[in-house]
């Protein structure tokens, strides 16, 4: 149970001024044919409806107040904060959370609800609801929980500036089947974990996806969050997270990430810690015990790649660190801040760069530009984070092992012949290796022919401008061709409509 003593009643109204203070101010797999079995963490099953309660909407008058809650008063900010005290029991496999949103309406119109994402709410689901209440500019009038969707139906429209405070208090109990929410006999990862509220299309509304067979389907507006976590029976273990996890006591951590796509966490009791600190920007490597030379390596070229990307794409690397976490399911996963990598290309690292160790860490860190700084809709528009981030290994060789360019095309793309519209959404196309074959390998090949028809010139400097325009908002296919392409010659009309049409 959450703790309810006055440490924690203090420690939560400390957290709730700080949100003030600070609210006045954000995947990847590269299934390849030498992974073990070929699974992907992108798969996701079909999505189970439930409702909470099972057939009827909740009322106000049945939520219950979270003891200890902290008010925390509405504000004038157009990022929304999220705030956290979890308990975490990693024998018993079980999180207890209060949660707190602080919400202002950034939609350009009134709204007659809310709608929040809570992944952990699919199959398999995890995630219990214990109460829900809401305070502020208007009152709720009841909610209903269906599937991975909440919706909480207001008394009255929210205005255009108006703002609110959600506060919901949940259980979680993942299960024992690895994958970036769930738990193995080495770690508990803990990613895309809590509800949140989506981003907001004018047009069509709430932007919520339902998961399919292949892909990401999760879409993320950037956002602050503030996190209490604390530990029963924490001897031994280490908490990896997306941004630092500073020690509050002997068994509780404090992890703060404003600006950011999500916040997550693992936690395990066989982690060695590796680092590499580069333009003041630490790499940490949680890498279990045995694999401390390759771990080494990913966090050298994790090191290397921060630096080549904040160049060419124009931007720096906008947080302090960045988390590798070795992991035990295949491939691997992009996180803001923090990315997994299956313990698989850690055993089978042979020590140069012709290696998936090598690759994918350098594919990973690239998403912490195409995801985390630039977002998109990974459900419909996959490419533009996945053809950009397989490219980016490219040029990751090109810079630092030229003599690898003809060897990286055989290897990472020809060897599959890969074709199909690079434009596919997850909902197109349910067989993995084809999936893959036109988002990310068409992709890249698309990209290099755009590169050679605009001139090495205007691609980069297009890359950039795309980079600082679309800096922590969500960017669209018509975003990135009107910037790489304003005024397309008939040679880049051409290749749009052979990769695109």
């Amino acid at each position: 149970m959450i703790k309810n003593d006055k440490k924690t009643v203090l420690r939560i109204a400390i957290i709730a001024t700080m949100m003030v203070l600070t609210y006045s101010l954000s995947g990847c797999s590269y299934l390849q044919n030498n992974s073990p079995t070929p699974l992907s963490t992108k798969t996701a099953e079909a999505v189970e409806t439930t409702v909470w309660p099972a057939t009827e909407t909740s009322k106000p008058s049945e939520s219950v107040t979270p003891t200890g809650e902290a008010t925390v008063e509405p504000l004038s900010s157009n990022r929304t904060a999220y705030q956290f005290e979890v308990d975490l029991d990693y024998n018993k496999h079980r999180l207890d959370v209060q949660q707190t949103i602080l919400y202002q309406n950034q939609t350009g119109q009134a709204l007659a609800e809310i709608k929040l994402v809570v992944p952990p709410n699919v199959k398999p689901r995890v995630f219990a609801l214990e109460s829900l209440t809401l305070t502020g500019d208007v009152n709720m009038a009841d909610f209903a929980l269906d599937g991975n969707t909440l919706t909480i139906h207001l008394d009255q429209p929210l205005s255009e500036s108006g703002s609110v405070s959600i506060a919901i208090v949940y259980t979680l109990t993942p299960r024992l089947q690895g994958g970036i929410l769930g738990y193995t006999a080495r770690q508990l990862n803990l990613s895309d974990w809590y509800p949140f509220i989506p981003p907001f299309d004018p047009d069509s509304g709430w932007i919520i996806h339902q998961p399919a067979e292949v892909g990401e389907y999760l879409v993320y507006d950037s956002a602050n969050f503030d996190l209490t976590l604390n530990l029963v029976n924490p001897t031994g273990l280490t908490v990896a997270a997306s941004a630092e996890a500073a020690p509050l006591d002997l068994d509780s951590y404090r992890i703060i990430q404003n600006n950011a796509r999500g916040i997550t966490f693992s936690v395990s009791d066989q982690y060695t810690l590796l680092t590499n600190t580069t333009n003041g920007i630490t790499v940490k490597g949680y890498i279990f015990k045995g694999d401390e030379v390759a771990g080494q390596a990913a966090v050298d070229y994790t090191a290397n790649a921060l630096q080549l990307y904040s160049e060419l794409f124009g931007m720096p690397y906008p947080h302090q660190a960045l988390s590798v976490v070795e992991s035990d399911f295949p491939d691997g996963m992009e996180f803001d801040g923090l990315y997994y990598l299956s313990d698989f290309y850690f055993k089978n690292y042979d020590g140069n760069f012709q290696n998936y160790l090598a690759l994918l860490t350098v594919h990973e860190t690239s998403h912490q530009w195409w995801f985390g700084v630039v977002g998109n809709d990974q459900a419909l528009e996959p490419w533009l984070d996945e053809s950009l981030a397989t490219y980016s290994e490219y040029l990751y060789i090109e810079r630092y092992y030229p003599e690898l360019t003809n060897w990286w095309w055989d290897y990472r793309v020809d060897t599959y012949e890969p074709s199909g519209r690079v434009n596919l959404t997850i909902y197109d196309q349910s067989d993995l290796r084809v999936y893959i074959n036109a988002v990310y390998l068409q992709g890249a090949v698309f990209l290099d022919q755009l590169r050679q028809a605009l001139g090495d010139d205007v691609f980069f400097g297009g890359l950039k401008t795309y980079t600082n325009t679309y800096n922590h908002q969500i960017a669209t296919w018509d975003s990135f061709i009107k910037i790489m392409a304003p005024d397309p010659s008939d040679a880049i009309k051409a290749l749009l409509q052979k990769y695109f049409e």
